[in-house]
């Protein structure tokens, strides 16, 4: 199979579908495979077209001929419109998508007939969604990490140190949200010293965690009460609410984000899905922040894209497996493994999702029926 790894060109977004050590693994599981990979692949994070080559790629100066080429395309994040005169009937793409929140792309995927695989709906075999997770991780980590910086004066932020210090509080903050973007945000936001509630509607999925059962965050449930009592006087709030394939419902109203302290920071993670804060709205890392309601709120979707070499290196590893399966025994077979039947979203002209295809009407497919 002829597999393609072209360089992302969204805004700030440095990732790659796959680094040199899983190119070499993918090269080697068979004699047929050719990898294109795209002059300068991985430049910005350490990466050299040596490296690729010494994995066994071809190093392509025209990202035009990778797309025309492939018939495998692997990318990490979803094709955006520039692209979208590259999809065919006969490719295969495996990238990242987003769907619920983007029409145009769903319609792109339908209208080229194109076979798409999306790492984020693969659950995997312990229904951990590990593609998706790794990304998380991240995301959360860095979404913690990044409030405290945006809470300096010179950010605009009311000067609170985050963990305090001898005499005064630390900060307060609230997390929306108790999945995997969630808890690694409580987890960083905890190290460093903060005062940290987490909110969520399950909150028995989030009981045996080390942090709750160390009494080290408060877990309270979404209703009025409690998001009134958390936000009373917050200096942070991170909204990390994710509902897959289906738009992120507003959880958090105007009115609710006048009860934090003015200078306070708001990131809304799952802005990309529309966002669980009536006020946000997404940004660029050109222009990441925009201050509303005395509030300074960042809104960039892509998050892992600039703590690309970590990230690439993790959803590199995650997809593997995949994108390996799909180069040696088709997609058909991918779908069969362990929980990764989740993974088409779209197929001869129809979405695979159906949430997306009844939101946007447009076609739907039962995965089951192409099997």
């Amino acid at each position: 199979m002829i597999i393609g790894i072209p360089k992302e060109i969204m805004n700030h977004e440095h990732r790659v579908g796959l680094v040199p050590s899983d190119v070499a693994l993918l090269q080697q599981s068979s004699t047929n495979h050719t990898i294109y990979v795209e002059d300068g692949l991985g430049s910005s994070i350490g990466y050299t077209n040596r490296d690729y080559e010494r994995a066994g790629a071809k190093i392509i100066s025209s990202a035009k001929k990778i797309w025309e080429d492939s018939e495998l395309i692997v990318k990490c994040k979803e094709p955006i419109e520039s692209e979208f005169k590259y999809l065919r009937n006969d490719m295969i793409l495996y990238s990242f998508l987003d769907l619920a929140y983007s029409k145009e792309l769903a319609s792109a995927l339908v209208e080229s007939r194109v076979t798409s695989i999306c790492g984020e709906t693969i659950a995997g075999p312990k229904g951990n969604y590990p593609v998706l997770a790794a990304m998380s991780e991240v995301t959360g980590k860095f979404a913690a990490q990044h409030a405290a910086t945006l809470l300096a004066t010179n950010y605009g932020g009311r000067g609170v140190l985050i963990g305090g210090c001898a005499g005064v509080a630390p900060a307060k903050a609230v997390v929306v949200g108790g999945g995997a973007v969630g808890m690694n945000a409580a987890r960083i936001l905890v190290g460093m010293g903060a005062d940290v509630s987490v909110l969520d509607i399950d909150t028995q999925k989030i009981a045996n965690h080390p942090l709750t059962l160390e009494n080290r965050i408060k877990v309270l449930y979404v209703n009025e009460d409690s998001i009134t009592q958390a936000l009373s006087g917050a200096d942070i709030l991170i909204g990390a609410v994710l509902v897959t394939a289906t738009a992120t419902p507003k959880v958090i109203t105007r009115e609710h984000l006048r009860l934090m302290n003015k200078g306070g920071v708001v990131l809304d993670v799952s802005v990309d899905l529309g966002g669980c804060i009536e006020t946000s709205r997404q940004t660029t890392h050109d222009d990441p922040t925009y201050v509303e309601e005395g509030l300074i709120h960042y809104g960039v979707p892509n998050i892992p894209g600039v703590i690309a070499r970590t990230s690439s290196i993790t959803y590199s590893y995650e997809s593997l497996p995949y994108v390996q399966c799909i180069a040696n025994k088709g997609w058909r077979e991918m779908l069969k493994m362990p929980g990764a039947i989740g993974g088409l979203n779209a197929y001869d002209g129809k979405i695979a999702l159906e949430s997306v295809a009844k939101s946007f009407s447009l076609p739907y497919i039962d995965t089951k029926s192409v099997l």
